[in-house]
């Protein structure tokens, strides 16, 4: 039987599939810092699916900060700079079913008075993965990921040094 035969009878046997829309995998968010222990709600199950909440300050020039759920809430990445993974307890404190919260002054993404902009992205099949894996020092080496398509685009960071 040919793939494409195979995946027709697949697909029609696991019955009618929830069609998923952007509005279910990515959201840009504006919030006022609080200072203080809050929700961020747009929609998006971080939680149950995972994905990446990328966090940046709209009043200075403070780094990007990119929190994912395989590392988990509390540590992310500066994407404007060469630096391993942070880890904070003042920033990121959950990843939820419809957003993510703060758990409390959150250094560059909670401070109370300023503005902020998140960009959150919810891992889906043809959309988006993250994925962690230890560096071989392998030229083109392949990194699994679950995306079932090819990738456009790929975006690398080491975690450690």
């Amino acid at each position: 039987m040919d793939p494409i035969t195979q995946q027709q009878i697949l697909g029609a046997a696991s019955g009618a599939a929830e069609e998923v829309t952007i509005d279910d995998v990515f959201s840009t968010t504006l919030y006022e810092g609080t200072g203080s222990a809050s929700t961020i709600t747009n929609g998006i199950d971080l939680a149950g699916e995972g994905g990446l909440v990328w966090i940046k300050e709209r009043d200075s020039t403070e780094s990007h900060n990119l929190f994912d759920t395989e590392r988990g809430a509390t540590k992310y990445l500066k994407s404007d700079t060469q630096d391993q993974e942070y880890t904070a307890n003042s920033s990121l404190s959950a990843f939820n079913s419809d957003g993510f919260s703060h758990s409390g002054g959150g250094g560059s993404t909670n401070q109370s008075g300023k503005n902020y902009v998140a960009w959150t992205f919810r891992k889906a099949p043809k959309f988006f993965d993250v994925v962690t894996y230890t560096g071989n020092g392998v030229a083109g080496r392949t990194v699994a990921h679950n995306l079932g398509s090819v990738p456009g685009v790929v975006i690398v960071k080491a975690v450690s040094r």
